[in-house]
C-alpha cells in the first residue's frame, strides 16, 4: 500500500484486551526522535472489547494513527492484519506491553538503510523494581540475562532466541517469506516458526540495543503457567511444520536436563494422565510458595514451568496434520532430537524458561 505521503516506517501493534498498556505504548511513540511524518502506527485489535478501539480513535498523536479490528484469531493473525493495512517499507512489530525509548524507531530505520536483508530485534529489558512480584523478578532476571548474552560481540541469534515483540524487517522480505503463519492461534511459537523461515531465506538476525523498548511484564504465575502449557502445544505444531528444525526448538532439549529432573519430570507427566488435575495442583503449590518466598523459589519456578510446557506438548492436537500423532510422539521426538544434536544447548529447558 502506497500513496503520496507514504511513511518510511510502519509500527504495527497487535493487541488484545490491554487498553491501558496500549495507551502507554502510544504515548511513548509520541516522543520519538524520528520525524512524525516518517512513521505511522497501526493498532491491530484482535477482538478487543475493553475500550481499546474507542481509546485509539480518541487518541491525539503527532503521527498517523489508525486501528483495525477483527474477531479474535491469535497474535499471528493480528500481526498479519496490521501489516496488510500498513504502508511503510520497513515494518516494526511492537507488542502492547512495550514502552519504546525515544530513539527506538530511528534505530530500526537506520539498520535497514544499511542492510536490506536484516531482521532487527530491538532490546526489550523487563522493568524490575523493589515492589515487583516474585514471578516478575524471576522472569525479568532470566530474560535480561538472556539479552546480555545476545548483546555480546559475535553472538548468534538462533530460533529459540528470536522474539518479535520489538522487531523490524523490510516489508518486501516479510512478504517474501509469507508473513506469520495463522495456524498459530494459541499462545507461543508463532515467532519461532517465522524465524525458521527467515533464516532459511538468508535473513540475518541481529540485536540492536539502540532500538530499545522497555517491557512491562504484568502476568502472574497462573497466567505464565497457562502460557507455558500453550507453548508446549504450539511447539508440537511448529515441529510438525519443520521436522528438520526440531533440534533448534525446545522440543529438541527434552534430554538436556539432569537425570534427577528428567526422572521426576517423567513421573509427573505419567501421573498427569492418571490425575488430569495435577497441573492445577502444581500451579496452586507454586502460588502458595510465592507467598512465603523461599530461597529456592527460582528453582521451583523453573521446574514447574518446564513440567507445564511438556504437559502442553503431550496434550497437543494434530494441528491439521492427521498423519502425525503428536500426543504420544512429542516427548519421543524431543528425546531423539537431543540425541542427534551435535552442539549441546547452552541451557536446559528449565534454565531457559522465562525468555521470550
Amino acid at each position: 500500500m502506497s500513496g503520496p505521503h507514504t511513511p518510511r516506517v510502519s509500527v504495527v501493534i497487535p493487541s488484545y484486551q490491554r487498553c491501558e498498556s496500549l495507551r502507554r505504548t502510544l504515548v511513548a511513540l509520541t516522543r520519538q526522535t524520528l520525524a512524525p511524518s516518517d512513521y505511522e502506527v497501526v493498532v491491530s485489535l484482535d477482538g478487543s472489547s475493553d475500550g481499546s478501539r474507542e481509546m485509539v480513535a480518541a487518541f491525539t498523536a503527532p503521527y498517523a494513527l489508525r486501528a483495525v479490528w477483527q474477531p479474535n484469531r491469535g497474535r499471528a493473525g493480528a500481526c498479519n492484519a496490521g501489516v496488510h493495512e500498513s504502508r511503510g517499507s520497513v515494518v516494526v512489530l511492537l507488542d502492547d506491553d512495550m514502552e519504546p525509548s525515544p530513539q527506538c524507531l530511528a534505530a530500526h530505520a537506520a539498520a535497514h538503510a544499511a542492510d536490506p536483508r536484516v531482521g532487527v530485534l530491538g532490546a526489550v529489558p523487563i522493568a524490575v523494581g523493589p515492589c515487583s512480584p516474585p514471578v516478575v523478578v524471576y522472569v525479568g532476571k532470566k530474560f535480561n540475562e538472556h539479552l546480555r548474552r545476545l548483546s555480546r560481540p559475535g553472538a548468534r541469534i538462533d530460533v529459540r532466541d528470536f522474539y518479535s515483540g520489538n522487531f523490524s524487517i523490510r516489508r518486501s522480505v516479510l512478504d517474501e517469506v509469507g508473513g506469520y503463519n495463522e495456524a498459530f492461534r494459541d499462545y507461543g511459537n508463532e515467532d519461532g516458526e517465522l524465524a525458521i523461515r527467515l533464516l532459511a531465506a538468508g535473513v540475518r538476525l541481529t540485536l540492536s540495543t539502540e532500538a530499545l523498548a522497555r517491557q512491562h511484564y504484568e502476568k502472574d504465575f497462573a497466567a505464565l503457567a497457562r502460557d507455558s502449557i500453550a507453548k508446549g502445544r504450539t511447539a508440537v505444531l511448529c515441529a510438525h511444520m519443520h521436522p528438520d528444525a526440531v533440534t533448534q526448538q525446545r522440543l529438541g532439549t527434552y534430554g538436556a536436563a539432569s537425570l534427577k529432573w528428567r526422572t521426576l519430570r517423567g513421573l509427573l507427566l505419567r501421573a498427569s494422565h492418571v490425575v488430569p488435575a495435577l497441573p492445577d495442583h502444581v500451579v496452586r503449590l507454586v502460588r502458595w510458595a510465592e507467598r512465603r518466598r523461599p530461597a529456592r523459589m527460582p528453582k521451583l519456578y523453573a521446574f514447574a514451568l518446564d513440567y507445564l510446557f511438556w504437559v502442553g506438548a503431550q496434550s497437543a492436537p494434530a494441528g491439521g496434520l492427521p498423519s502425525v500423532e503428536p500426543v504420544r510422539s512429542a516427548v519421543q521426538l524431543g528425546a531423539r532430537a537431543t540425541e542427534r544434536t551435535v552442539r549441546a544447548p547452552e541451557h536446559s529447558p528449565a534454565e531457559r524458561e522465562g525468555t521470550a
